[in-house]
């Protein structure tokens, strides 16, 4: 710790400022840059790419490095970015008014989960999560910022389940009471680019009581203080522009794991450079930032209520039906902006007068909007949303056109919107006129063509004379000397002094009514809020239906149907992302039938041979049709999948220090602990990261597994073609393999699925394509045919049945495992019995 009293003052007073924010870089505002000093500084400028200077702190030589004021927000994205926190330190008194050192005081700390004026991009979403350890589980509190919206889930301890919750959701920042199990805090801080806060107040703020009102869970009430106490203590203010806590079942959606959704690149690609489409981005037509966004939450949650699935369907149904409907709303949603974070801004009270003219252009188009799915039975509940009309009188014609985006430039309203103003307004421009006119006098007075009269707020109004002219002034002109530049003289006179007090009042008065003006505007605004909320979902809505309709019908998709049993039954699918990148040969598709009782397809052939595309574009036809849209098939006769799991493709974890295999045993661990008959399962290659004959063993068992214990779909695509006998011993089980042309020694990929095994696996022909020397493909085949003959034919040993726990028994299981009898509050001890009897319940129903 320095001994601050040997610094200057002012370093002294960013020392004691920044002592209480030791974990935050601080931007320290002089004059028109924010300063760093000391290590904040180093980071600073290893971090942003500044020059480190140094300036004389009084006892020492101080680092420092800056930034101009007014392009902070770029600088602060990148560091929160990496997740760094900045505490924005502001000029609290006009320095010409101060009498020593200028006040200063942090106006606002800007974390990796705070961050939202500072965003660029409008499609992003910033989650930060406030946790509550309740012994046998953890309440979790997420907001997104930029809206206000707050959700809530109870998870267990489980690693997957805390990285399902955190990672899945795009959280940056978890913050943690001063009470939490420390092995579940390392859990968070083994994930990567997440940062990890903390709170010690436990006292609920009042002001946010009214947000909790939809729930009665002491749980998520404490992880509720600790996220808002957090922000409050963050932002410096109240964050009014949060909305109401919506609790989240997951068995109302369809459970996919992180490395589910990571595997299948539904929202974002496996490597952060790849040029590849995700689902997202491939079905993203939205026409506004908020569709987008919805969007992105369809996929990452789809359903499980057919009902709503099939709302969501006629919706699009009627769009192509209707294309000149569906045309004139691509051109009307153009009209509008994101009102969901609009609404945030006004909430949260940092709208500017451009955010005001934004939320009248969407209300202007909204009417129009709305008006188009009058004939659409299905979103009959949209002509029931108010376009808050009143608002937008309210607001029409209130602001010009060309308004400012501070308040503190003045010029925000049109005139005739306040008589005072236009009043105060009159005087500052007579005044201007005054202005000009004297110049024009003085000119012809002195005889001087190139004297001006100019302002700027430290020395006000002046009469400017070149040097060239300055032999020109005269005493008897009553000019003042009041500043010597290079090429200039500035004067002054009585007359424009007493003018000057008179104009620059009127100026001053007139932005400080306007500022006055438009607060009380927002204030009027701030009324209309929740009907805003509304608006903004269904437009959104209508946004997402119609980018939806736009890639169904360009694309030839057709409206998947579901039925109550297990069957699956494709005709001609695609893989919808490869069929549009594939330009140059039109791409190949395949049916994909799975009888009521058959649990596995057993899938063969080369690499390269589309297995794994294959297994891909199930899932991906699975999520889009459960989101509620028409898929890439010909035919499309589905079940409702609750649960999708996969195990494709290998990677070493090396940040945690798990193997390929060990990775590859988790995911499959995690699929079949939590399988269950109606979910769906994607194993590629199960075993290949081990000895051959160990990989064969385990990929048997794993297959009766399935069959036996758990009857969940399942795609499993191997190179141990021995398993292949498995389908002539369990009916559940049926063969499919890739088909390949071989011709001289040459396979050509036909990439079409076949009924059947493959003949063997082409392995040697892939290296020739691959252009492997020729004398490694020779000794290659001399190997291949020797191992051939000392091979004896392989056995396939019955099936082993295992019992399986049932997944409630696990789940009681793991949850009291967890549990500290002697920690627990005897209402804890209460809840957590009639939690255990509602699993016993869903165990019996099942």
């Amino acid at each position: 710790m320095r001994n601050i009293e040997q610094y200057t003052p002012m370093i002294k007073q960013y020392l004691e400022v920044k002592n209480k924010l030791s974990d935050a870089i601080v931007f320290y505002r002089l004059g028109d840059f924010y300063e760093m000093f000391f290590e904040d500084a180093q980071i600073a400028s290893a971090q942003l790419d500044l020059v480190l200077t140094a300036r004389n702190g009084g006892v020492e030589k101080v680092p420092m490095c800056g930034i101009p004021h007014h392009a902070a927000s770029g600088y602060i994205q990148r560091l929160v970015q990496k997740g760094y926190k900045v505490a924005i330190v502001e000029q609290m008194e006009n320095p010409a008014d101060a009498k020593g050192i200028v006040k200063r005081d942090v106006i606002k700390i800007v974390t990796p989960g705070t961050i939202m004026d500072e965003i660029n991009d409008a499609k992003a979403t910033v989650t930060i999560a406030g946790m509550y350890d309740f012994q046998y589980g953890l309440a979790v509190v997420l907001c997104e910022m930029t809206t206000g919206e707050m959700r809530a889930q109870i998870i267990n301890k489980q690693a997957a389940s805390i990285q399902k919750v955190l990672l899945g959701n795009g959280v940056k920042e978890v913050v943690l009471p001063k009470h939490f199990d420390k092995k579940v805090e390392k859990r968070i801080a083994d994930l990567q680019m997440i940062t990890i806060s903390h709170m010690e107040n436990e006292e609920l703020n009042p002001a946010y009581q009214h947000l909790l009102a939809a729930l009665n869970d002491e749980r998520i009430t404490k992880a509720f203080i600790t996220l808002t106490n957090y922000l409050e203590d963050t932002q410096k203010r109240n964050v009014s522009h949060l909305m109401s806590v919506e609790l989240v079942k997951e068995d109302d959606y369809v459970q996919m794991d992180f490395a589910t959704k990571a595997n299948l690149e539904l929202t974002q690609t496996l490597r952060s450079n790849s040029r590849s489409q995700t689902l997202w981005s491939f079905l993203d037509h939205c026409q506004s930032a908020m569709g987008s966004r919805l969007l992105r939450k369809w996929i990452e949650y789809p359903l499980l209520d057919v009902q709503e699935i099939n709302r969501r369907l006629d919706g699009i149904a009627f769009l192509n039906e209707n294309f000149i409907t569906k045309d004139e709303l691509r051109e009307q949603m153009k009209q509008v902006y994101d009102l969901e974070r609009l609404c945030a801004r006004v909430a949260y009270g940092s709208a500017n007068p451009r955010n005001l003219l934004q939320i009248i252009k969407t209300l202007k188009a909204a009417p129009q909007i709305i008006a188009l799915f009058v004939g659409c039975d299905a979103y009959q509940a949209f002509q029931q949303v108010d376009a808050c009309e009143e608002l937008l009188k309210l607001l029409d014609g209130a602001i010009v056109e060309d308004a400012p985006i501070s308040i503190k430039d003045g010029g925000i309203f049109v005139t005739g919107y306040d008589t005072e103003l236009d009043e105060v307004r009159k005087i500052a421009v007579s005044g201007k006129d005054w202005i000009l006119e004297l110049e024009a006098k003085e000119r012809e007075r002195t005889g001087i063509k190139s004297l001006k009269i100019g302002y700027n707020r430290i020395y006000g109004y002046y009469i400017e004379v070149t040097k060239a002219n300055l032999d020109q002034v005269k005493e008897s002109f009553g000019y003042v000397r009041k500043q010597t530049l290079t090429n200039c003289e500035r004067f002054v006179t009585e007359e424009l002094k007493e003018r000057e007090d008179a104009i620059v009042h009127a100026q001053e008065k007139s932005v400080r009514l306007e500022q006055r003006l438009f607060l009380e505007l927002l204030e009027r605004t701030r009324a209309y809020l929740p009907k805003l909320h509304q608006l903004a979902a269904a437009l959104a809505t209508m946004d997402v239906l119609y980018a939806l309709a736009v890639i169904s019908s360009e694309n030839g998709y057709v409206r998947p149907i579901f039925h109550e049993g297990s069957a699956i039954d494709l005709e001609e699918a695609r893989h919808p992302i490869l069929e549009k990148a594939m330009k140059q040969k039109r791409y190949v598709s395949n049916d994909l039938k799975m009888e009521e009782d058959c649990n596995v397809l057993m899938i063969t052939g080369p690499n390269m041979g589309g297995k794994s595309t294959y297994m891909r574009q199930m899932a991906c036809i699975a999520i889009m049709a459960q989101i509620g849209c028409f898929v890439p098939a010909q035919k499309a006769h589905l079940p409702l999948f609750d649960k999708i799991f996969t195990r494709i493709g290998a990677s070493d974890d090396i940040m945690s220090g798990e193997s390929t295999f060990m990775v590859e045993m988790i995911e499959a661990n995690h699929a079949l602990q939590n399988a269950t008959p109606h979910s769906l399962i994607l194993f590629d290659e199960i075993g290949r990261g081990t000895s051959t004959y160990d990989g064969m063993a385990l990929a048997q068992a794993m297959i009766e597994y399935i069959c036996h214990q758990i009857h969940a779909k399942t795609l499993f695509s191997t190179h141990y073609h021995e398993l292949t006998a498995l389908a002539q011993q369990e009916t559940g089980i049926r063969n499919v393999h890739v088909e390949v042309h071989e011709e001289d020694e040459h396979v050509t990929f036909l990439y079409r699925v076949n009924e059947g095994k493959a003949d063997k696996s082409y392995g040697i022909n892939v290296a020739r394509l691959a252009k492997l020397p020729e004398g490694v493909i020779e000794r290659a085949k001399r190997l291949l045919e020797s191992y051939e003959i000392q091979e004896h034919s392989a056995t396939i040993n019955a099936p082993i049945y295992i019992e399986k726990p049932s997944l409630q028994e696990k789940q009681l299981h793991d949850r009291l495992e967890a549990v500290d009898v002697n920690q627990m509050t005897p209402m804890q001890a209460m809840q957590f019995i009639v939690e255990l009897q509602e699993l016993l319940k869903k165990g019996g129903e099942a």
